[in-house]
């Protein structure tokens, strides 16, 4: 919830009116990992590359490999 509240903080500061700020919004992407998983940047590609084909989906888990020392 707090991320929410720092993204649309961050949006309606950078000014630009309503359009500018759309299509920032439409562009950007949280990413919030444990501690200890370990990706790959292709992985991360093929996640945002899924994310902006389908505008309704809103998170996505793919294979997790942990590497702590559980």
């Amino acid at each position: 919830m707090y991320m929410y509240y720092f993204l649309a903080h961050k949006l309606l500061s950078m000014g630009g009116g309503k359009e500018r700020i759309r299509t920032v919004a439409d562009h950007t992407f949280i990413l919030a990992l444990d501690g200890d998983v370990d990706f790959q940047p292709s992985a991360l590609q093929l996640l945002i590359d899924r994310m902006r084909r389908n505008p309704n989906v809103g998170a996505a888990c793919g294979r997790i490999h942990p590497i702590g020392s559980g």
